[in-house]
């Protein structure tokens, strides 16, 4: 498998989820199929929420992951987990969280982000940052 690869952007909304939406949105996906890791419960019900009234007239297709339904989880083109051993044959892993993912070395790609409004979320993106790197990863940055 080849090396994955770490992209940071730059969140221009002080809201991680509408950050996160607005990506997906403007990325149509990033690819086939997407695995976003959220942390916590809120989190993914933001995730949810968001993704349903993201544009006026229409919504980003997405499901909550089942762990009993690897078949249904499959069927996502945007898999919402907070376990990414959910995210089946997804190839990119985003980040939700201020934590790297667990086994998000098994992806392609992961999408992770840098809050730059606030000092502890700015420390927090520089100290994942660094952790990818001792992972044997080479993290680069999108503006």
């Amino acid at each position: 498998m080849a090396e994955t690869r770490v992209i940071f952007y730059r969140l221009e909304e002080p809201d991680r989820v509408e950050g996160i939406a607005r990506l997906l949105l403007r990325r149509g996906r990033l690819t086939p199929r997407v695995a976003v890791h959220a942390p916590d419960e809120d989190t993914l019900a933001r995730l949810d929420a968001r993704l349903w009234t993201i544009h006026p007239e229409s919504f980003l297709a997405h499901g909550i992951a089942r762990a009993d339904d690897p078949a249904w989880n499959a069927m996502q083109p945007i898999l919402l987990v907070q376990d990414p051993a959910l995210a089946g044959d997804a190839s990119v892993l985003v980040n939700a969280g201020l934590e790297i993912p667990p086994r998000a070395d098994r992806f392609e790609a992961v999408v992770d982000f840098v809050d730059a409004w606030d000092e502890r979320l700015l420390a927090a993106a520089r100290e994942r940052f660094r952790a990818y790197r001792a992972l044997g990863l080479a993290p680069t940055f999108q503006a």
